[in-house]
């Protein structure tokens, strides 16, 4: 069953590498404001994908993604966030593993999840 009064918003990074890492909202915020820097993502431009989700008092989920490109300084501090541009673009395969990674908690480990 799912809690009505939770609203849950997931933070994505998606490298050139191909690979794509979770940040809490805690950790969003901090690197947002610059408190705190990534060094691994130095002088990078990268993809960015926030995953919310909410559930009303019929038991319907409702789940919001919006993407961005985020640029970082050479110490692994970000200094721009952006509309994705024409080389931004999230791969539908990258977007449906961040939703359903960020809905990992609401389904049942007996559903395959795909």
């Amino acid at each position: 069953m799912i809690d009505t009064t939770e609203h849950v918003t997931r933070h994505f990074v998606l490298t050139t590498d191909g690979t794509i890492r979770e940040f809490t909202s805690d950790q969003a915020a901090l690197i947002a404001g610059g408190s705190e820097c990534v060094p691994e993502f130095a002088d990078a431009h990268l993809r960015y994908l926030q995953v919310s989700w909410s559930a009303d008092a019929e038991q319907e989920l409702r789940v919001q993604t919006t993407g961005g490109a985020i640029h970082f300084d050479s110490k692994g501090h970000m200094v721009e966030v952006a509309p994705p541009g024409e080389t931004d673009h999230i791969s539908r395969f990258e977007h449906d593993t961040c939703v359903q990674w960020a809905l990992r908690d609401l389904i049942p480990s007996l559903y395959a999840v795909n």
